[in-house]
């Protein structure tokens, strides 16, 4: 009987799981036109790269303010990881902009994916 129980709920969280996983359907416009999708993602990627380079240099200096208070405390490697999450993060958003601006629209992101960001 238990056995019974516990498959029936390993399946109804299984279907769970599975129905929240967003599916994306590949960009249809970009396999028609693989040159300009490259071209207009080369063009987003170089962009991004300089205003990331840019900000982490502004970043960095205004922490250098800051660097030995942190390092006493020991939290030098969680304000890395924190730039890190961070640099990740907005790069991210800066080339969805970017490739909407050329003509690319973005898949959207349910609710609960869009928390927090």
């Amino acid at each position: 009987m238990n056995s019974q129980i516990f498959a029936g709920v390993a399946i109804a969280v299984g279907l769970l799981v599975g129905a929240c996983e967003e599916r994306t359907a590949p960009d249809r416009r970009s396999a028609e036109n693989p040159e300009k999708y490259s071209r207009d993602r080369s063009l987003c990627q170089g962009q991004v790269d300089e205003y990331m380079r840019t900000r982490r240099r502004v970043d960095d200096a205004s922490n250098d303010t800051f660097r030995y208070d942190t390092e006493r405390a020991g939290r030098d490697g969680l304000q890395i990881q924190l730039a890190n999450y961070d640099d990740s993060r907005t790069a991210d958003k800066f080339m969805a902009s970017c490739m909407e601006s050329r003509g690319w629209p973005q898949p959207r992101k349910s609710w609960w994916q869009r928390i927090g960001g």
